[in-house]
């Protein structure tokens, strides 16, 4: 009986890991070597996809620091009146929106075409046409968070005068992607790239869409339409890419523009996919978690204030620092952290659980660097001031503090702190209440980043 001890606890050790509800990520290597780090490094895109009405830029996923957090990164960039046609991941993932407004729609299987026309309705001849039916339609600017559901198709057009830039990070160890662990798009339509390729071969998208490995006979027989606009769905002779510029203007359906015409059904169904609010834009300041007039804002978006981020079990966290502001030291216990520099500049130091600084450096725009889960970190504006956005890999990612009101040293005893690091009373009381912020500061001067 003894001897089936040790086996049993194993089994048992091993049984609360997989079915542990906070338990959603694969591994693709050992736990014992996934994240140990010398040293960490920031990130930029090491590949780039040009297409006719933008281009891709892709990190490389096999990096060990983003082999570390399962995730993988890219940047897309939508040029004014062009669309970013149909696709859909096979993981879940998060997209935040740097720069310029437009549409994006997402197409929810088994969802009603909640937006009408109206029916038949008269054209320009005077002979009557069916008016067009869709799935809801979002308008977007910057700041905005987009949840993407694995396998939920989606498209994004720029309506404005300005390229919209949408930096996306995909979960490609949650357990809703069975395939390899690796970033995958399934392309509706398009051509995946037009040329331009540079780099190692980490480009997510291919050079074919889902329709042209299906014999033309097949598709015209599926859609009951002739040979030749059968071939046109498979883009047989299109190199335009998956980012292709529009001829004219688009026609939806929108409450906005179509007032007084277009009309939402009621589906019946509450608190569904279909129902569900799949984004939240987070650069509003009046909604900041912590905000000091003096060091700058930080606001965090997750499952309570976005419920469906219960299934991409992904967070996002947007930080304004401004000139010598700075984040007191901190780590987040129960999640990875990618940081993606939006503006600015700042120092960073990160330590890991042998209080060795692994990290120690600048980051500026268009950098990532992750932080392990459980890594301290701190971040100290430059005299620009320092804009971020982060994401982290637990719906429900908490952040304990060092230093600060609610922080671990306000938490413990008097005593405690003096047995622990051989101080008095007096520089206990110090180190215990001097700091009277909770997440934000500022110091003396602005590091000189």
């Amino acid at each position: 009986m003894k001897t089936l001890m040790p086996s049993l606890v194993s089994i048992c050790l091993a049984l609360l890991v997989i079915f542990d509800g906070g338990e959603t990520r694969q591994q693709e290597v050992p736990l014992t070597s996934a994240c140990r780090f010398e040293r960490l490094n920031s990130l930029e895109p090491t590949e780039t996809a040009e297409m006719e009405g933008g281009r891709m830029e892709f990190w490389d996923h096999t990096s060990p620091e983003l082999r570390c957090g399962g995730v993988a990164m890219a940047r897309v960039t939508i040029e004014p009146k062009s669309i970013f046609l149909p696709s859909f991941f096979t993981s879940p993932g998060l997209a935040y929106v740097v720069q310029g407004e437009g549409v994006m729609g997402m197409v929810r299987p088994g969802c009603p075409e909640t937006y009408d026309e109206g029916g038949m309705e008269a054209g320009e001849t005077g002979r009557r046409r069916f008016g067009d039916m869709h799935q809801k339609v979002e308008n977007f600017r910057r700041g905005h968070v987009f949840a993407l559901l694995a396998g939920i198709s989606h498209w994004c057009y720029n309506n404005g005068d300005s390229p919209v830039v949408i930096v996306l990070l995909l979960d490609i160890t949650n357990r809703d992607n069975h395939l390899d662990q690796k970033p995958r798009v399934f392309q509706i339509a398009g051509s995946g790239e037009r040329g331009g390729r540079t780099g190692k071969g980490h480009v997510w998208v291919s050079s074919k869409n889902i329709f042209s490995g299906f014999d033309p006979k097949i598709i015209a027989e599926a859609f009951k339409i002739d040979l030749q606009t059968a071939k046109k769905l498979q883009s047989q002779r299109d190199d335009r890419g998956n980012i292709v510029r529009v001829k004219g203007k688009l026609h939806f359906v929108s409450p906005r523009i179509e007032q007084g015409r277009a009309w939402e059904r009621d589906n019946g169904v509450e608190e569904t996919i279909c129902s569900a609010r799949m984004h939240e834009n987070i650069d509003d300041p009046s909604r900041a978690d912590f905000y000091s007039s003096r060091a700058g804002r930080i606001s965090t978006l997750n499952s309570f204030t976005l419920p469906v981020l219960r299934l991409v079990r992904l967070n996002a966290v947007r930080g304004l620092l401004y000139s010598g502001g700075m984040v007191l030291p901190h780590w987040t216990p129960n999640a990875h952290t990618v940081i993606y520099t939006t503006g600015g500049r700042a120092r960073v130091q990160v330590v890991d659980d042998n209080g060795r600084s692994v990290f120690d450096g600048e980051l500026r725009q268009g950098q990532i660097l992750l932080v392990p889960q459980g890594y301290a970190v701190v971040k100290r504006s430059g005299q620009t001031g320092y804009e971020w956005v982060a994401f982290k890999t637990n719906d429900h990612a908490i952040t304990n503090s060092l230093s600060g009101r609610t922080s671990y040293m306000r938490a413990v005893p008097l005593d405690v702190i003096s047995a622990a690091y051989g101080t008095s009373e007096e520089v206990s009381k110090r180190i215990k209440f001097s700091q009277q912020e909770s997440m934000l500061s500022t110091t003396t001067t602005p590091d000189s980043v």
